[in-house]
């Protein structure tokens, strides 16, 4: 091998070190990145799931004579009751791309279950209903959120 080709092998060679190192950093870092912002998404989904259960948990609690909403309580709870569905809303209609797909069914079928009303009329049973679908939405997220960041 002639002094030259050595020369180009012993520049090149650190070279390529450097460059596979910085790759593996750089991918590193994204991966990152992107389980933070799937950490926070799952975050915000839990947290307004929450918010829901606490809603529902209110008027049950009037409903069945265990504390009076006032008209601003009311009104506060309500405007709380649209932010969290809306951004239920709009998690589940970004679907897989951050979250998981179950974590998206799981959000859509909550959606569904808490339009449908009591035959009879009685928001009572729907507000009992809806406290519980809720509540079960929140014990799967917290599962498939566990398992979504785990995965690497």
């Amino acid at each position: 091998m002639s002094e030259f080709t050595q020369d180009i092998f012993t520049a090149l060679i650190p070279a390529l070190i450097v460059s596979f190192a910085a790759y593996v950093t750089i991918k590193q870092f994204y991966s990152q990145r992107w389980w933070e912002k799937k950490a926070e998404a799952y975050s915000h989904i839990i947290e307004h799931l929450s918010y829901l259960q606490y809603y529902f948990g209110e008027f049950l609690n009037e409903g069945i004579g265990i504390r009076k909403l006032g008209e601003k309580d009311t009104e506060r709870l309500l405007e709380g009751y649209q932010k969290a569905r809306e951004s239920i809303a709009k998690a589940a209609a970004i679907g897989a791309y951050i979250i998981s797909d179950d974590t998206a069914t799981a959000l859509v079928k909550l959606l569904r279950e808490l339009e449908e009303e009591d035959p009879r009329g009685n928001w009572l049973d729907d507000t009992d209903r809806c406290y519980g679908s809720v509540k079960e939405c929140i014990t799967k997220i917290r599962e498939y959120a566990r398992v979504d960041l785990l995965k690497k």
